[in-house]
């Protein structure tokens, strides 16, 4: 190895290790919180750790946790299986995960970080995980294109916006794996099939099966990659056939079925997918691989309302992830920046966007030629070319290591060259379509799919530069031609940098122009230079161009991130470990529950890994309904007896929809009443009753918490969309709170507004009056254009989606206002008017919800009734002990509606 070839590859390794720094000193600041002091305090815990950034970190904590504690994760062990037994009530659930996560951070915190406690190490290591993620990157677009192209491609992939806002410090999930074993995956996949010697071929196969089988060890959206590269496989198979790619003359076999058969491209996919089997059949067992066509179809098909599991809803509509993404975030400039609000800003923005499918255009084209290309003789083709343009044997290496794929005009030289070009286009055009189509379809089933098509055009980007990069150091010699492009790319520089500042966007501008317009006219170029200096002024800028919305939008990204939680909540959970019973249950909605098991260390209803349609629908019927007897018999099943009941009603009543209206009547009564319904009125067997009412009138009841928080008002549309479930129509309708953001004075005397909605252009607003006398505040709700403040009018007549039929005002602690407004025309809403010292919050809540539970509970208190007992309360959070003994089933008297928002 000469000097040369050893500066290339040091130079290789010196960028990776630069895009190293870079990509994680932008992650570092996710850390430091820019809050103010005040609210920074709140939201780091007793260590001065932030809080994580959302609750599946502390499942993942909770798990490391466990491992470190004695050696396996969950908390029980039984026949040989780990059990779970803070999830999913009462029965806990068995452990079916990727534990990689687990394992490698007790591994980093063991060896390289024993003096820090493990909750910081998991803090920190998705940030330095994912950062790796920039090697494989480099690596495979170096592959492709040039040292500017492979930079632009690494850096657009591993600060790819949905990516990076699941990566930086605080962060702790599997997300963390994904580019770094996805990326080799394909790339030892595909350099199996590019590779002449037999012995590289099966050597890329295992690397390419290595990669796969430990992404299968950490998450479980592998299966993707696996389906990707098999349908890959296929068309590759096909076109290959179609194309005539092989190494020598079909003349010298019997058919060219035959021929193929014997040719590198049907070698290289038999020896994936032997390898492959083998490989798999190691980390995921012979079921595992058999049983991964089931899964990616699966995977594909989770966000489908149509998915209802015996009749309950698919509770992952309701996952933010699983929500069909928007093309593009709201705004004029919307389309040059790179964050999570859409499809193409997730990829990196609209450049990037529009130069891979430049790319994908090429190969496309470039394939389709092969088939009525023709073939130059050999001739003179061994002739030395002359001697100043033959390459060092550096700059040989350097171009063997790229794809050579040639965007200008194509002139064929030998057989062999015919043969190596044709390999190497048709085989790149197949993945880049392949993989576009496969991750567009992908996208379209929800959000959380699109970190998978921003490595296609993440890579697609890099080799655009090389096309770029080779085109302006050879042919484009026009100097006003330079000035335009370097203008263009001084504006897709400067818009997002703008979002940062504005000066620094304008400068941005500036500094690349300048630059272009000075190289241009003010510098005259030498007889020594082979590349005129105005040529690199405009490949750097068009570098720029298409990293800048990336590394803006990171940057944006980790400095704006607020945990997933604060004080308020963690300490209410600190208070159930220290109050109550070790057997007690937090129920509430499912999104804090990995949360609850590790600060409270009790079992939850539901959580985040197990939300399913029964229990979202169960729990949103207990926060809807204005029968409190309900709720705590909902309680009382599902925390004591789980879903048995209605899994015994289905099986004797074959009718899901059916069964529940059976559980709903029978809940809220006392055993023995339940038990003569289910006999005389639904004709259940005496047996049959017995069981059923065992299930939902236990004698060993478990004692329940109810934790109701501000985040569930903001949620309500989804909870009382399942708890409102039409079993028969297979639909249902969404109730809600619209809260304020602020609050607003009004003085005695006076009036003064609130926004309470702002939605595209329209503004509504809470209009609160004040008298001077006692009792004389009230209020209404008003559309106004937002632009100007006018009335919404239609057809002559007020607009406004918002009108409230009744109204409650409670000032200084007191009811001093609950009655109907009057006849008000398509009003489906009630004002909650709470004041204090002049200060007044409007809270607009659907009448369905006007006396539902958890209005009662939340926003009231609980005053009124003695079931659920409200023992702590912290800023926003309130927790509710459920007293069984006052329910009628209970043997109680039941429980007062008195205080009821709608009398």
């Amino acid at each position: 190895m000469n000097k040369e070839t050893t500066m290339t590859i040091a130079k290789s390794i010196i960028i990776i290790a630069i895009l190293l720094a870079v990509v994680f000193a932008l992650k570092v600041p996710a850390a430091d919180l820019h809050l103010s002091d005040d609210l920074k305090a709140e939201y780091t815990d007793s260590s001065g750790l932030p809080y994580f950034s959302e609750m599946d970190s502390y499942y993942n904590l909770r798990l490391t946790e466990d491992y470190a504690d004695h050696g396996y994760v969950g908390d029980e062990m039984i026949n040989g299986s780990e059990w779970d037994m803070h999830r999913y009530a009462p029965t806990g659930n068995k452990i079916n995960y990727e534990l990689g996560i687990v394992y490698l951070t007790n591994f980093i915190h063991d060896t390289f970080c024993g003096d820090m406690s493990l909750r910081e190490v998991a803090f920190w290591t998705g940030a330095v995980i994912s950062t790796l993620a920039v090697i494989p990157a480099f690596i495979f677009a170096r592959r492709l294109t040039n040292d500017y192209g492979a930079i632009v491609a690494t850096l657009i992939i591993a600060l790819a916006p949905n990516y990076f806002a699941h990566t930086f410090p605080g962060f702790f999930d599997t997300d963390m794996f994904y580019y770094i074993f996805s990326l080799f995956f394909i790339f030892f996949f595909i350099e199996t099939i590019r590779a002449k010697n037999i012995i590289f071929k099966v050597i890329f196969a295992i690397l390419s099966i290595i990669a796969i089988g430990l992404f299968s060890q950490s998450w479980t959206g592998y299966i993707f990659y696996i389906g990707l590269m098999g349908i890959f496989s296929i068309v590759y198979l096909i076109v290959s056939y179609f194309f005539n790619v092989g190494e020598d003359t079909q003349g010298e076999y019997s058919n060219k079925l035959v021929w193929f058969l014997h040719q590198n491209e049907f070698l290289s996919i038999v020896i994936l997918g032997v390898v492959g089997f083998v490989g798999l059949a190691i980390f995921q067992g012979i079921e595992g691989v058999t049983g991964i066509f089931g899964n990616l179809l699966g995977l594909l098909s989770l966000q489908s309302a149509s998915r209802v599991v015996g009749g309950f809803p698919n509770v992952l509509v309701s996952v933010a992830e699983m929500q069909m993404p928007s093309l593009l975030g709201s705004g004029m400039t919307s389309a040059f920046l790179a964050n999570t609000n859409g499809v193409i800003n997730g990829i990196g923005g609209i450049a990037v966007l529009f130069t891979g499918l430049a790319v994908l255009y090429a190969l496309i084209k470039r394939t389709l030629k092969f088939r009525t290309a023709k073939v130059k003789t050999p001739g003179n083709t061994t002739k030395k070319p002359p001697k100043g343009k033959r390459l060092s044997s550096a700059k040989k290496i350097d171009n063997s290591f790229k794809g050579n794929i040639n965007l200008g005009s194509f002139n064929f030289g030998s057989t062999d060259e015919l043969l190596s070009s044709k390999h190497v286009t048709i085989l790149y055009a197949t993945l880049f379509v392949v993989w576009v189509v496969v991750t567009a379809l992908a996208v379209s089933r929800g959000s959380r799919f699109i970190t998978t098509i921003v490595l296609p055009f993440g890579l697609m980007a890099g080799i655009f530069v090389g096309f770029a990069t080779d085109y302006i150091k050879n042919k484009l010699n026009n100097d006003k031609w330079i000035i335009a492009i370097a203008v263009l790319c001084g504006f897709l520089a400067a818009i997002p940098l703008a979002q940062i500042n504005a000066i620094y966007g304008i400068l941005l501008f500036i500094a690349i122009v300048a630059c272009a317009l000075i190289t241009v006219y003010g510098i005259k170029n030498t007889a020594s230079q082979k590349v005129p200096l105005k040529k690199y002024v405009l490949i750097i800028a068009i570098v720029i161009a298409l990293i800048t919305p990336t590394v803006c939008g990171a940057y944006l990204t980790s400095s704006t991130v607020v945990p997933g939680t604060s004080d308020p909540m963690w300490n209410s959970m600190e208070w159930i470990n220290e109050n109550t019973p070790e057997d007690t249950v937090i129920t509430s909605w499912w999104d804090f529950g990995y949360l609850f098991e590790i600060a409270a260390d009790r079992q939850v209803t539901f959580d985040g890994g197990s939300q399913s349609g029964d229990r979202a629908f169960w729990l949103g019927q207990a926060m809807t309904t204005d029968n409190l007897e309900l709720s705590a018999g909902i309680f009382r099943m599902l925390d004591s007896t789980g879903t048995l009941a209605q899994e015994a009603l289905i099986n004797y009543t074959g009718d899901s929809g059916k069964a529940t209206d059976i559980l709903i009547d029978i809940l809220p009564k006392t055993a023995s009443d339940a038990q003569k319904d289910l006999t005389s009125k639904y004709h259940l067997t005496a047996d049959q009753a017995k069981t059923v009412v065992n299930y939902t009138h236990p004698d060993d009841v478990r004692p329940v918490i109810f934790v109701a928080s501000s985040d569930m008002l903001g949620k309500a549309g989804w909870w009382t969309y399942f708890g409102a479930w039409d079993f028969e129509n297979q639909s249902s309708e969404n109730y809600n709170y619209y809260v304020p953001t602020q609050q607003v004075e009004v003085k005695p005397g006076s009036t003064n507004k609130l926004s309470i909605l702002d939605d595209q252009g329209m503004t509504v607003n809470a209009v609160i009056t004040r008298g001077t006398g006692n009792n004389t505040t009230s209020a209404y709700t008003e559309a106004v254009y937002t632009e100007t403040g006018e009335q919404i009018m239609i057809n002559e007549t007020p607009y406004n989606p918002l009108n409230i039929s009744h109204i409650v005002v409670i000032e200084d602690g007191y009811i001093m206002k609950n009655e109907s407004v009057g006849n008000v025309k398509d009003a489906n809403f009630t004002m909650l008017l709470m004041g204090n010292e002049n200060q007044y919050t409007p809270i607009l809540i659907s009448n369905e919800l006007s006396n539902s539970m958890f209005t009662r509970l939340f926003l009231l208190g609980g005053a009124g009734q003695d079931i659920f007992e409200n023992v702590h309360s912290e800023s926003g959070v309130m927790l509710f002990n459920v007293n069984f003994n006052n329910t009628v089933a209970g043997g109680g008297s039941g429980s007062s509606s008195s205080n009821s928002t709608n009398t």
